[in-house]
């Protein structure tokens, strides 16, 4: 057997597989007697088919098998003892490769194209500059969190009749065209705010209305939204006509909630560990909370942003018409050729990140690889949080097995914690431009990073 390589461009080239008979003669010959000594046909004892038969009928498929196997590992073989960094997997050279006749042909010539890795650098050092966002929080943000919790921590009263603002619970019953009850129609008990009401005229039907009251509506007329309508009639699987038809509406609760007011029994219930005297002091306090729960998002703005740098940085080239042909052919006729050109930046972006990757998982070690106890250790840290103790628990540690079974989750679960990884390790090597940004305005830089 000869492999040999010829380049062919700066990152391509195209692998030679010289194969003649003596190179799988013998595992043929192997793979036949034991199909013989196996084999159980009528007028032959056990192991005594003739081989000229053997060879008839399996000859061919074995000859055929142990030469796929035979080039599949001498392909493998040669780029680990070369050393070649390739990129995707080898693709069969239609070109080179003429039409192979198994039956007749005992010498066959493979050809193999490849895509070579790229050489490049990569250093984290402060001489790499990226921008780091500090979401601002503005009053009217604080304004609209103060009248949440004022709703969360408020307090329901039931009043006779309803007025605007207020909520209605009761029994729905479908109706047909003549106004009478559909027979096994659908029926819920349902809730829902007058002002979720988009038609002023329906709204006033239900104003000065209170228990004991009928009305006949139409829910999908007055919500005029798809999917409140569905939800306040728990139809999110029901046929169309179901959602879209007559409802009479009989009011069971009129339902009025009070806001909670300003004062130290609101801050505590919000801030239980905290001791907040004045609203200047809540007030802080929440824009604390709201920064806070910005972090998460500058966090990935910041590996989104460091992630451009580096690539930039690198400078890295691809041999870009293998890497097109290798991507049509992995995705298996899930993307056209067409798509694929729209979209190839993108999946070169992807390829060259990956490459970097790479390199700063071998530099950097542990610090940005994720290990299978991290990820059980996420798992457990959710069960934790919700109350499922800290000590080891086999029940737990059975429902965690169940969960990473899923390997979807398992691979996201393993991302979330290698992007917290390289969060950190930027953060740690990065020089970080500081930056103070209204929400509105972060969110624009987000939605225009590519």
């Amino acid at each position: 057997m000869e492999v040999t390589r010829e380049n062919n461009g700066d990152l391509t080239a195209v692998i030679h597989i010289k194969l003649s008979r003596e190179d799988y003669i013998d595992a043929v010959n192997k793979q036949l007697n034991d199909y013989r000594r196996k084999a159980n046909m009528p007028g032959f004892r056990p192991g005594k088919v003739p081989m000229g038969m053997i060879r008839k009928m399996y000859g061919n498929n074995v000859e055929v098998e142990e030469i796929n196997k035979k080039v599949s590992e001498a392909l493998n073989s040669y780029i680990l003892d070369e050393d070649l960094d390739v990129l995707g997997y080898p693709l069969p050279n239609t070109e080179k490769t003429q039409t192979i006749d198994f039956s007749k042909q005992s010498e066959f010539d493979f050809y193999f194209d490849i895509g070579l890795a790229p050489q490049f650098e990569v250093q984290l050092n402060e001489n790499i500059k990226t921008p780091y966002y500090t979401v601002t929080v503005s009053d009217e943000e604080i304004d609209k969190a103060i009248a949440d919790v004022k709703v969360r921590f408020g307090t329901e009263e039931y009043p006779e009749t309803a007025e605007e603002g207020d909520g209605l619970q009761g029994r729905f019953t479908q109706l047909d065209e003549e106004g009478n009850d559909v027979e096994s129609g659908h029926e819920h008990t349902g809730f829902f705010r007058i002002e979720d009401i988009k038609l002023k005229t329906i709204q006033n039907k239900f104003l000065g209305k209170g228990a004991g009251t009928a009305l006949v509506f139409n829910p999908y007329q007055a919500f005029k939204d798809d999917k409140k309508t569905k939800a306040v009639l728990n139809l999110h699987d029901g046929d169309e006509a179901s959602w879209k038809a007559d409802y009479r509406f009989e009011v069971e609760k009129v339902i009025r909630l009070k806001e909670a007011g300003m004062g130290e029994e609101l801050y505590k219930q919000v801030f239980p560990n905290d001791e907040l005297k004045s609203e200047e002091d809540f007030r802080k306090r929440l824009a604390e909370d709201l920064e806070k729960h910005y972090t998460r998002d500058t966090d990935r703005q910041l590996l989104a942003d460091a992630i451009n740098k580096l690539i930039e940085e690198a400078g890295i080239e691809l041999p870009d018409d293998f890497m097109k042909r290798w991507l049509l052919e992995s995705n298996e006729g899930k993307i056209t050729p067409e798509q694929l050109e729209q979209q190839y930046d993108s999946y070169a972006k992807t390829i060259k990140w990956q490459l970097i990757e790479a390199k700063l998982q071998k530099e950097f070690g542990d610090a940005v690889i994720v290990s299978e106890d991290e990820v059980r250790g996420k798992v457990r840290n959710y069960f934790a949080a919700m109350g499922g103790g800290s000590e080891p628990n086999p029940q737990v540690e059975s429902i965690i097995d169940s969960v990473l079974q899923n390997r979807e989750e398992w691979q996201r679960i393993h991302n979330d914690l290698l992007d917290e990884k390289f969060i950190s390790l930027f953060k740690e090597h990065l020089s970080l431009d500081k930056k103070e940004v209204s929400s509105d305005k972060f969110y624009e830089i987000v939605s225009n990073t590519k």
